[in-house]
């Protein structure tokens, strides 16, 4: 037996990837189900966050006196409410039949908070006119993390009821399957 070809080794190596990429990457498409969407939305509201985070570092560097205790500080509050996620997951336990509303009001306050520094850019002198710049900043940067925990706490909770318990034809999913 003679020692394989450059080229079929290059063939059994795609073989190998192909294999490999199907396995992992398309199967996910192919387990998709439509549950699954709404949590996955707001996990990539979440990533998308990382965005507005890098605009408001320029923000603040630009336009803000700010010094950095005071913005030491308020990364502090604005992380506090990630450190409360876990009794608010309870309580969204007890108020589940409301989950859509929640999932409103952390898009309403994430919303609110993206108008506020839109509002600061575009149209900062008016909004001096009814409060300070820096108050509006604070306030903004304090709405934000308020809104992604809110999500984040009930698509957590969809995530578990996301999982199918029955198969298609009716018969229940066994447990091994389901933590497979």
């Amino acid at each position: 037996m003679s020692a394989p070809t450059p080229a079929q080794t290059r063939t059994a190596l795609h073989a190998l990837l192909w294999r490999w990429f199907d396995r992992n990457i398309l199967d996910l498409g192919r387990q998709m189900r439509w549950s699954y969407l709404p949590p996955l939305m707001v996990y990539m509201a979440a990533g998308v966050s990382g965005l507005t985070g890098i605009v408001g570092t320029f923000f603040v560097k630009e336009y803000l006196g700010l010094s950095a205790a005071f913005l030491a500080a308020l990364g502090f509050w604005a992380g506090l409410p990630w450190a409360l996620k876990m009794p608010l997951g309870h309580l969204v336990d007890l108020i589940w039949r409301w989950k859509s509303w929640l999932i409103y009001l952390g898009a309403g306050l994430i919303a609110l908070s993206l108008l506020i520094m839109i509002g600061l850019i575009a149209h900062r002198d008016a909004m001096a006119a009814v409060m300070s710049v820096e108050t509006w900043f604070v306030l903004s940067a304090l709405l934000s993390p308020v809104g992604y925990v809110i999500q984040d706490v009930v698509a957590d909770a969809m995530t578990v009821e996301a999982v199918p318990r029955v198969h298609p034809d009716g018969t229940p999913v066994s447990e091994r399957d389901r933590k497979a």
